[in-house]
């Protein structure tokens, strides 16, 4: 199956998992270069309830974001993203064409916690950025908007490879973390879309690359809108390739209501392969 037929097949209705350490209230906080690309489904941003413009920090911040030293940078952008301060956005937007990936990775986390939805657009053009971490970072950003503009662009722009090829373990980290990150959204219109890109990076020749989806399907376990979705794509697709795949990755889920819906696909589904895929999915399931 070709990504194009892909997308012909599902309508566009249309986490940053990177090493972070998520902190009590909910936030998180950069980790190294290194750590990212780390498949987990990590909550959305929890955005400034408001911008105001009077932080007495933020002079100081602004000053250091054009410091020489590339650490010194990521640091004052960290700093900006705590200030719910409006003046932060102006200085942040110029700065995710920084020389430095660590730089623009923090630069587009700050962004989107500060939650200024005239960041965006710009948001949006960045998804082209060659770094796969930056567009890692970008995938929970632009998701913790919430908008459609934000959302689409999360799962066509950074999730879907459309006609590329894909050959780069960064790369696919980069659109699996997308996936994940898209399964988090209150609009649950995209997650079915998402989820049908895992199942076709499922098919990748390389085994290096599938196990990395297959770590994705498992984290989808951890996202907002996983279940609902694998249990919609079993009981409503019109392909059963992807009704097979949906009734497997639910057996991993191990919960209650994921056994419910399996067994009823399993005593009486249309399809003989998805009954029996169902039937596989509850028998690998741990006993009661």
């Amino acid at each position: 199956m070709t990504f194009r037929k892909l997308q012909n097949m599902v309508c566009v209705g249309v986490f940053w998992a990177l090493g972070l350490s998520v902190m009590a209230n909910g936030q998180a906080k950069t980790g190294s270069l290194a750590d990212l690309g780390q498949i987990r489904a990590l909550p959305l941003y929890e955005q400034c309830a408001a911008l105001q413009s009077n932080n007495a920090a933020v002079p100081a911040a602004l000053a250091e974001l054009k410091d020489k030293d590339p650490q010194k940078r990521s640091q004052a952008a960290n700093a900006l993203a705590k200030s719910c301060d409006t003046r932060a956005t102006e200085a942040l937007l110029a700065a995710l064409k920084d020389e430095e990936v660590s730089v623009r990775v923090a630069v587009v986390s700050a962004l989107g916690q500060l939650g200024d939805r005239s960041a965006i657009e710009p948001l949006i053009e960045a998804t082209s950025d060659d770094s796969w971490q930056v567009r890692a970072a970008l995938a929970r950003t632009l998701a913790s908007f919430q908008v459609y503009a934000s959302n689409n662009a999360t799962l066509n722009a950074l999730a879907n490879p459309g006609e590329k090829k894909i050959t780069e373990e960064g790369d696919l980290r980069a659109r699996c973390l997308a996936i994940l990150a898209v399964n988090q959204l209150r609009d649950v219109r995209f997650s079915r879309k998402a989820i049908g890109f895992a199942f076709v990076f499922q098919e990748l020749p390389e085994q290096k690359l599938r196990s990395i989806v297959t770590e994705t399907l498992l984290a989808l376990r951890n996202t907002r809108n996983g279940y609902h979705e694998l249990a919609g794509i079993l009981k409503q697709s019109n392909f059963p390739d992807f009704r097979r795949k949906a009734a497997y990755w639910l057996g991993k889920f191990e919960t209650d209501a994921a056994r419910t819906v399996l067994a009823e696909v399993a005593a009486a589904d249309r399809d003989a392969t998805v009954q029996r895929a169902a039937q596989e999915a509850l028998a690998a399931m741990k006993p009661q």
